[in-house]
């Protein structure tokens, strides 16, 4: 019994670090496109989130520390309506493979959701958004519509040292809005590196 509720204190006081990290660090001002937010609900009842960006309508790419926890059962995205200037929910999403040596890890949307993170049929302003926020690895345009990068963005690589300690799957930008790699595990995973993973996942079976 005393150990069953150490661990509930322990978990209270773990969602309330996050609590505060999250809206401290990022504010809604300062979020851009491409930038989205992934809300984990563990098997083991732990809460954590991460970040990450979209490969294409439906595929996620994120720090393989999205595990470090448990097995994420529930993972809901979140990201940037820029039109009604909000953070929203938009899918839930499945893991799909992770690998430790890349730092890297993928996930699928397996259902669509209202702004509320209820489960929704699949309605054309969904497509509008996350068409917005995918990042072609192997283009030069980071968004089709691209987020203005300022000096003091949170986004932008020289400003790395601010989060690569406390985010995982969190994108880094040039001032130009070229995608220049993702944190996990403290440290910037490259570009070129993003590539030869996504390689191996296809030669896995998953992409």
């Amino acid at each position: 019994m005393i150990k069953q509720i150490l661990l509930s204190l322990v978990i209270l006081a773990s969602l309330h670090a996050q609590g505060k990290k999250d809206y401290m660090l990022i504010e809604k001002e300062d979020w851009i496109l491409g930038a989205i937010k992934l809300d984990i609900n563990f098997s083991n009842g732990a809460f954590d989130h991460t970040f990450g960006i979209f490969l294409d309508d439906s595929t996620i790419l994120t720090s393989s520390l999205v595990d470090k926890i448990g097995y994420p059962n529930d993972i809901n995205i979140k990201i940037k309506d820029k039109n009604a200037n909000l953070i929203t929910c938009i899918a839930k999403a499945n893991l799909i493979v992770s690998d430790d040596d890349y730092s890297l890890a993928l996930l699928k949307i397996k259902h669509y959701t209202d702004d509320y993170c209820n489960y929704s049929p699949k309605r054309f302003y969904h497509h509008e958004l996350i068409h917005n926020q995918i990042i072609n690895l192997n283009s030069q345009n980071k968004l089709v519509i691209i987020d203005k990068l300022d000096s003091k963005s949170p986004f932008f690589i020289n400003n790395y040292k601010k989060t690569i300690n406390i985010e995982n799957g969190f994108p880094y930008f040039d001032i130009q809005g070229n995608l220049i790699g993702i944190s996990s595990g403290n440290k910037i995973i490259k570009k070129e590196n993003i590539k030869q993973f996504l390689k191996f996942a296809k030669n896995q079976g998953f992409d």
